[in-house]
């Protein structure tokens, strides 16, 4: 498994490459450091990897689900699966999203 900065890194390059721009980071009153267009890159990657499913096009997932994998760490520190449960994700028809669900929900059985 990758260490924080490693994914804090790819997770920087990730969102600037998918959004088009540099994003950067933001102080939050804690203090801690938070990587700005997170959600935006997420949900571009969603909606890639439904199309390329759609298309048959199976070479394109494994870098989506990295760049979405990325993300978690993030999603979860800002609150994201407080407000939107996991299940609620998975139990969606959108195969994007629900990935993401269940990738979480293994994501916290490995930090724990």
């Amino acid at each position: 498994m990758a260490n924080k900065t490693d994914d804090e890194s790819k997770l920087a390059a990730l969102n600037s490459a998918t959004l088009g721009a540099q994003m950067p980071q933001i102080t939050l009153a804690d203090g801690s450091k938070v990587q700005t267009g997170t959600v935006g890159a997420m949900l571009i990657n969603i909606r890639a990897y439904n199309a390329a499913q759609k298309a048959g096009e199976l070479d394109k997932l494994p870098p989506l689900e990295e760049a979405l994998r990325v993300t978690l760490p993030l999603l979860d520190k800002v609150g994201m699966f407080e407000l939107f449960k996991p299940e609620e994700w998975i139990n969606g028809d959108n195969n994007g999203r629900a990935l993401v669900g269940r990738m979480y929900q293994q994501y916290k059985l490995d930090s724990k």
